[in-house]
């Protein structure tokens, strides 16, 4: 008589499952029914998933980079993953939250966008609308930091100014820009805001 658990006749071993390409189209979907991604990042997304499950944690084989092309490419065809859309909506929203387009760029690059189409999403937003896009960025940036004219009565002006403009540039806007836009009333900062 043994002590403690017994171990069950149909008990399954725990052990790392296998790769399969119905795995992988599974975590893709599974993947993308969460988030909006690029091809290079779901592409990587499932290199990792491949890295867990392999014995080791060995990178893929031959076999299963040809599963994950697979996968990749069925996406991309039936339109679950569409660079120069990702690239635009992130784009958009990161202007939004205050980003300049130097760093937009540089966000896209980190995600896989290739260049011509980050490049061509980026002139499309500096094209699109009246407002130049590092000025709307300056002025949510603002709104949302609570600087320049939206800071509470009650702080000491000198003193924050100088702080406000150094965390502006460390953000990414010109030194030009950031005067530019601290001099600014709300009324004309919300005014650049869509």
């Amino acid at each position: 008589m043994t002590q403690g658990k017994e171990e069950k006749p149909n008990a399954r071993k725990q052990g790392r499952r296998k790769v399969s390409e119905g795995y992988l189209e599974r975590a893709a979907l599974h993947y993308l029914g969460r988030f909006a991604t690029t091809e290079a990042n779901l592409r990587a997304v499932l290199e990792r998933k491949i890295r867990r499950r392999n014995e080791d944690s060995a990178p893929p084989t031959d076999e299963q980079r040809g599963w994950v092309d697979t996968v990749v490419a069925k996406c991309v065809r039936y339109g679950y993953v569409d660079d120069a859309t990702y690239a635009r909506s992130r784009v958009e929203a990161l202007i939004r939250k205050g980003k300049p387009t130097r760093m937009i760029a540089q966000d896209l690059r980190y995600k896989g966008v290739p260049a011509d189409i980050a490049e061509a999403a980026l002139n499309e937003a500096r094209e699109d609308g009246d407002v130049d896009a590092d000025r709307q960025a300056a002025a949510a940036y603002v709104r949302r930091r609570r600087f320049g004219s939206f800071r509470r009565a009650d702080r000491d002006v000198e003193g924050k100014l100088e702080k406000e403009k150094a965390a502006m540039m460390r953000a990414g806007f010109s030194y030009g820009l950031v005067a530019e836009v601290l001099a600014m009333s709300q009324d004309e900062i919300l005014e650049l805001l869509p």
